[in-house]
């Protein structure tokens, strides 16, 4: 399947709570843009699940009054989801892009994520169907990962032959994550194929 043909909806969790960074994470800027408009502006029409109205360009908010974590605010955007495929991301990604997203959907599995010396949940792509027949067995976004059949782990070490920045794997919870130089583990990709 070539980029140029690829189809997935995104969606960008923007509703923590951002405790150990002092501040809303989502409204933090880097060269004069918000980490949650630096991810946004990659992608078309994303489903961003929020605590509140965010003052951004494109995409279609959802507001998640429930604050339940991750597969609750997935839960919020499924019915804005038409796509075979979902690339699922948090706002704490700023240095992630488009192309990151289409390499991870791309393959040929229920669930592609990737393995920078530890799962990585969000930066991830889901089959549609997979998440839908299994969002209420669920409690934390690992958990899909015990039930898929095919998973495809996508490796540091894939990503830097394809040429891909592996700063766009940083995921900033503190200020030390933006100033400190981000060395995630080499990593090989696999496919897993559970019977």
């Amino acid at each position: 399947m070539s980029f140029s043909t690829l189809s997935y909806n995104v969606v960008i969790l923007a509703g923590g709570a951002s405790k150990r960074f002092g501040e809303d994470k989502c409204d933090h800027e880097i060269d004069c843009k918000t980490f949650l408009q630096r991810i946004s502006e990659n992608f078309d029409e994303p489903i961003i699940v929020t605590k509140r109205i965010r003052r951004i360009k494109n995409g279609i908010q959802v507001l998640d009054n429930v604050n339940g974590g991750p597969v609750e605010a997935i839960k919020l955007a499924l019915p804005y989801l038409s796509k075979e495929k979902v690339f699922i991301t948090g706002c704490d990604y700023p240095f992630l892009s488009k192309r990151i997203a289409d390499e991870i959907c791309s393959k040929d599995a229920e669930i592609s994520i990737v393995d920078t010396g530890e799962l990585q949940p969000l930066i991830g792509c889901y089959s549609l169907k997979f998440l839908r027949d299994n969002i209420d067995k669920v409690k934390k976004m690992l958990d899909f990962v015990q039930l898929a059949k095919r998973i495809y782990i996508v490796g540091t070490h894939e990503i830097r032959l394809k040429g891909i920045p592996l700063k766009s794997f940083v995921n900033v919870n503190n200020w030390d994550d933006l100033t400190n130089s981000y060395k995630p583990k080499f990593t090989l990709s696999k496919y897993i194929i559970k019977c």
